[in-house]
């Protein structure tokens, strides 16, 4: 038995000097705990957004008191057409049009017509139930208020056409970060960099070249996946392409840009992969690809405006499953070339030609 618990011993032992085993045995289960117990654990509530469309008047204004007294409304006020297109746009979930009063009801109570998405069975069914019983109560009871509710067709997006272009910014994330930072490392240990210094030919153009492979490789990721989802879970293609290709070259670009200062930081290849990893993997689930975060903690969500990947996200998503143009992305654009600027400052200021010590 001694011979046994001795090998028991050692394996155990081995088993907690694996650093990279240790990871993604343990840490890495406990990480998917903490990050799912932080956006939904906790009683979380959900928030609906909902406005009201009326003139101004007693009642207008007790229903707006008492939706905002419910911090599961998120109330807005405006003018009906307005109103009605942001619900179209999909950023409402019940519009409330409060209309004159209706003859025959106690007090002249006005007549209610709640519009909804009829694109988004689920939250649209719980949002307009909450708010007809909030209107119900304002009234002081139930009908004779008159009540009705009317189905506003939006845009026919799908699951797909949400999860695909998530799915795709997932993969030039980590085509970029880790494909990239762990072979550049790899080139500096075994010696291609200092080859290159000794030739005529010169870094930039080889870095350059392999800027351009990525690229090439990106498109090739971007029609492989979009074909997939098109082909085979009926994925609608909508928007301008070259809106698109802008934001899958400046998405790319910035990823790239990190792999390279990764690469800069890390002493060798097997740190340079557990860099990448801890870099990508809060982005998998703060970004937006798997499941919205508007319903995270409030604390939370300013943590997401910082993740680039937020922003590749949603210049895919804003031409892709919305058919929005250039004047919807612009920002992310413009948070994208940032990322891309300052993660190649830190790759140029750490950037060596040999290999030390980890």
């Amino acid at each position: 038995m001694t011979p046994l618990l001795a090998m028991v011993r050692a394996n155990v032992m081995m088993s907690l000097r694996n650093r990279a085993a240790l990871f993604w045995n343990l840490a890495f289960p406990a990480l998917f705990i903490v990050i799912f117990g932080v956006v939904f654990g906790r009683g979380t509530t959900i928030e609906l957004d909902v406005s009201v469309a009326s003139s101004e008047s007693a009642f207008r204004d007790s229903l707006v008191a008492a939706l905002q007294a419910n911090p599961s409304f998120v109330v807005s006020l405006g003018d009906e057409a307005s109103e009605l297109k942001a619900l179209e746009d999909g950023n409402r979930d019940v519009v409330a049009v409060i209309g004159p009063a209706a003859d025959g009801t106690a007090g002249n109570l006005p007549m209610v017509t709640l519009y909804y998405n009829a694109t988004e069975a689920q939250i649209s069914g719980l949002a307009v139930g909450s708010v007809r019983q909030t209107v119900i109560e304002v009234a002081g009871g139930p009908p004779p208020l008159p009540i009705e509710e009317r189905p506003v067709t939006a845009q026919d997006v799908t699951f797909m056409d949400l999860f695909a272009p998530g799915i795709l910014a997932m993969s030039l994330m980590n085509s970029g970060v880790i494909g990239l930072a762990t072979a550049f490392v790899t080139y500096r240990e075994r010696g291609i960099l200092r080859r290159i210094r000794v030739t005529p030919f010169p870094l930039t153009s080889f870095i350059l070249a392999r800027v351009i492979s990525q690229l090439l490789v990106a498109g090739l990721q971007t029609v492989i996946l979009i074909g997939m989802a098109w082909a085979f879970f009926g994925l609608h293609l909508r928007g301008n392409p070259i809106v698109l290709l802008l934001a899958i070259v400046a998405g790319a670009l910035a990823f790239l840009a990190i792999g390279f200062a990764i690469s800069g930081i890390a002493p060798n290849a097997e740190t340079a992969a557990s860099y990448a990893n801890l870099v990508t993997f809060p982005m998998l689930f703060l970004s937006g690809i798997f499941f919205s975060m508007e319903n995270a903690p409030a604390w939370l969500r300013p943590i997401t405006k910082v993740l680039p990947l937020t922003y590749l996200v949603d210049a895919l998503r804003e031409p892709m499953s919305f058919g929005n143009g250039l004047g919807a992305i612009w920002p992310d654009l413009l948070a994208l070339t940032l990322t891309f600027i300052i993660a190649m400052a830190i790759a140029v200021r750490f950037f060596r030609w040999e290999s030390r010590p980890a």
